[in-house]
């Protein structure tokens, strides 16, 4: 029997009334995977590959095939108490997004379909709590909302449970995000006795493997959930691929450069891109993505100043967290349904799988961020015409960068890099490894005790210890962190047991609480009463601001509403939002030094980028710097002449001070590690270091006593030798990344960022 034809009666006429004359490859591999084996599913395919149709047309039929064994009524006649499928998605919109799709379906089948988010009406949550069944589509926020404050609900809601989806499961993989998914798919097996099938989503991976693993864990078991955790513990995940050659690929290259006499300034930079965006034959849609909310403003903001002058600026649009739910709706619209042109400027919000329609062309400011962002946001044009096409655009700006050797086209090598890698190689960024996530640990410890009440120390213990994410989280570490909350009051030792404290108790009460991300302290900005969106700092009364595309002043700002009122203006912008940017990996950037290395041309650039990539590579061959990770800055040189701030030697004896480059090719995870490394006194003083700075992603200038090769070999021996669960660490240096990383004793907190943040095999060959 072929697939489509295994499917329920009703789904089969669905798409026959759908007019859709066959299934995608995808989606006949998931039929089979789901009604004839019993594993969890991992569905992997390119965007606008119907991923969604490949999980819930089979899932759906296994529910009314189940039903009518059960019952022998059809699924809508089938009063099943409980919801029987549980959808996670990263974003609101996302949800919102699915649910449309899946109405008309679900509608048929008599099936109900609830969302969860923050902006769904408390009476339709409440009419679920009531009677619950059918499809819940939320967020992992709305899902530890649910399990804190309706405790006593999750087993009528989810004691029938058959499978939870996840979609853009890239998008949680690695994450602590993600780890709270997991931690709550194990609470709710717990609570409530299912033990639902996962089918996890992605358009973008790069090792199946880690995500299969990821997609089954299921953590350590402890005593009365052998029941529960029985099927669950023996399910495997199995992979569902897209077959066939998937689309084909279009890309392209552009480099500006600010200081080029012919065109100085980023005026020639936003007028390429403005005729990238308008010159398209025949005229269409695109994206511009960015790599922050700042550029994606700004570039919308000189985009409708060009198109102003020729009646286009409607058709510029802005799109990012910050901006308010009901412009961030209206461009979507924009894209979904209006015929002609349209341009939007985003960040990912628009990268993940929301339906925005038929795209022409995708442009990217910058280097991509990762090899797996590229290929997400590469994947989201070509849907109709099975072409995706990709227009990348890059503005150096040299500005007083010193020496010579400094002076490479970083943001060029890293965009070659990534697009060389994923085209030769298909290869993307594998899951980042966080084995002791204390922060989270934090959280689900206030999260059960808050929702279950008071435990024993034991029971807790067993409990939160048997969490995936937990599972290398030693017992001598769960005691000293459960000592280090109750002495600050954050949870309370009672005479059965332990619950929240007066200060657990305000922070559970927090509606942040839900996220395990850090907050940012934001505020709403309004027009004539309409909420333009919001940022996350204040700016002066009186300056000018530009959000949502289009320049504001200041008029005033209430500090109790946390509100900002502003009215049009005819120019300006400062910075409304501040954060940091994303790491690298370590194979990028041995890449780009391949690439430095090579001859190599690369068909998708363009005259200057190629002119540039040349230049470069003159430069590398001629400084040694591919044959030496070491560049001399010319000649000795003393302390006060370098102008740098001093530190004393441990040998005064030594007169002279070298000065060098050392460029180690790692990313930001090596490169922190290395960094660490050569910040512990002791190796500092073993090699006579006098001043270490960091000049950019991928370069230190180091002063020392000791010369080059002195310093190589010093350096060689102090890499062999460290152990990184012995490294000593600064407690006053660790940046608190996690959102309760504060509540952490200095011990774990040590701990926690050696295991987290520090890899010694990153090094492997730095000195080779």
């Amino acid at each position: 029997m072929d697939p489509y034809s295994r499917l329920a009666p009703e789904i089969r006429e669905y798409i026959y009334e759908k007019k859709w004359q066959s299934l995608h490859s995808v989606q006949e591999a998931a039929i089979e995977a789901v009604l004839d084996r019993n594993d969890h599913i991992l569905i992997a395919a390119g965007t606008a590959s119907g991923k969604t149709e490949a999980a819930f047309f089979p899932v759906l039929s296994q529910l009314i095939f189940d039903a009518e064994q059960k019952t022998g009524d059809t699924a809508g006649d089938a009063k099943v108490q409980s919801v029987q499928v549980l959808y996670i998605g990263p974003l609101k919109a996302l949800i919102n997004d699915q649910a449309e799709r899946l109405d008309g379906l679900l509608g048929r089948l008599g099936i109900p379909l609830w969302r969860w988010h923050g902006d769904v009406d408390d009476n339709r949550k409440k009419k679920l709590l009531e009677n619950p069944a059918g499809v819940l589509e939320i967020t992992p926020e709305s899902l530890e909302a649910i399990l804190l404050k309706h405790s006593e609900k999750i087993k009528p809601l989810f004691c029938n449970l058959a499978f939870i989806i996840l979609d853009e499961v890239h998008a949680f993989m690695g994450s602590e995000r993600g780890d709270q998914i997991l931690c709550q798919i194990k609470r709710i097996e717990d609570e409530a006795g299912p033990s639902p099938r996962r089918i996890g989503l992605s358009a973008t991976l790069g090792n199946y493997r880690e995500a299969l693993v990821w997609l089954a864990s299921h953590g350590g078991t402890s005593e009365g959930q052998d029941r529960q955790m029985g099927k669950s513990r023996c399910r495997k995940a199995l992979l569902v691929e897209e077959s066939g050659g998937g689309k084909k690929v279009r890309l392209a290259l552009d480099y500006f450069n600010k200081m080029d006499p012919a065109a100085p300034g980023d005026g020639f930079f936003y007028r390429a891109l403005y005729n990238q965006c308008r010159n398209m034959n025949p005229p269409g849609k695109c994206i511009i993505f960015t790599n922050s909310r700042l550029d994606a403003e700004e570039t919308i903001g000189r985009l409708r100043e060009m198109g102003r002058e020729k009646g286009e600026e409607e058709l510029f649009h802005i799109h990012h967290g910050s901006i308010s739910t009901a412009l961030r709706e209206e461009t979507e619209e924009r894209l979904r349904r209006h015929e002609g042109p349209a341009v939007v400027a985003a960040t990912a919000t628009l990268e993940l799988g929301i339906d925005i329609g038929e795209l022409d062309r995708i442009i990217q400011i910058g280097p991509p961020l990762s090899a797996a962002g590229f290929v997400q946001r590469l994947g989201r044009s070509g849907r109709r015409s099975g072409r995706s096409e990709m227009y990348f655009t890059i503005l150096e700006d040299p500005g007083e960068i010193r020496p010579p050797e400094l002076r490479l086209p970083w943001p060029l090598l890293r965009t070659i890099a990534v697009i060389e890698l994923y085209l030769k190689e298909k290869w993307t960024e594998g899951i980042e490894k966080r084995p002791l996530p204390f922060s989270l640990l934090c959280h689900q410890i206030l999260s059960i005790l808050g929702s279950l009440g008071e435990h024993t120390g034991a029971d807790l213990a067993r409990k939160v210890l048997s969490l995936p994410p937990f599972t290398n989280v030693t017992q001598e570490d769960f005691k000293l962190l459960l000592l280090s909350l109750l002495n600050n009051d954050i949870i309370e030792k009672t005479d059965k047991g332990l619950i929240t404290g007066l200060w657990g108790e305000r922070i559970i009460s927090r509606y942040s609480f839900f996220s395990v991300f850090p907050d940012e302290s934001e505020y709403r900005v309004s027009a004539n009463g309409r909420e333009l969106g919001r940022v996350n700092f204040l700016p002066p009364e009186g300056s000018s601001i530009i959000l949502s595309g289009r320049y504001w002043v200041v008029d005033g700002i209430d500090y109790t509403k946390r509100e900002i009122a502003v009215s049009p203006a005819e120019s300006g912008g400062s910075r409304v939002w501040r954060g940091s940017g994303a790491g690298i990996h370590t194979k990028i950037v041995r890449r780009m030094k391949e690439i430095l290395a090579s001859g190599e041309d690369y068909a998708y650039l363009n005259g200057s980028a190629r002119k540039r990539i040349a230049d470069a590579r003159s430069l590398a061959q001629r400084s040694g710097l591919l044959a030496n990770n070491f560049i001399s800055l010319e000649r000795p040189a003393s302390v006060s002449a370098l102008g740098l701030p001093v530190q004393d030697c441990t040998d005064p004896s030594r007169g002279k001070r070298y000065s060098f480059l050392f460029f180690p090719w790692l990313g930001s995870r090596g490169m922190r590690t290395l960094l660490h490394i050569l910040d512990i006194h002791e190796n500092r003083t073993a090699l006579c270091l006098v001043n270490l700075y960091r000049e950019n992603e991928f370069c230190l200038r180091i002063t020392s006593a000791l010369d080059i090769p002195a310093f190589k070999i010093k350096l060689a021996e102090i890499i062999s030798r460290p152990d990184i669960g012995g490294l000593p660490v600064d407690t006053e240096k660790i940046p608190l990344t996690g959102k309760y990383d504060y509540l952490l004793p200095q011990e774990l907190l040590c701990k926690q960022y050696r295991a987290n943040m520090l890899d010694l095999n990153e090094l492997k060959g730095l000195m080779d």
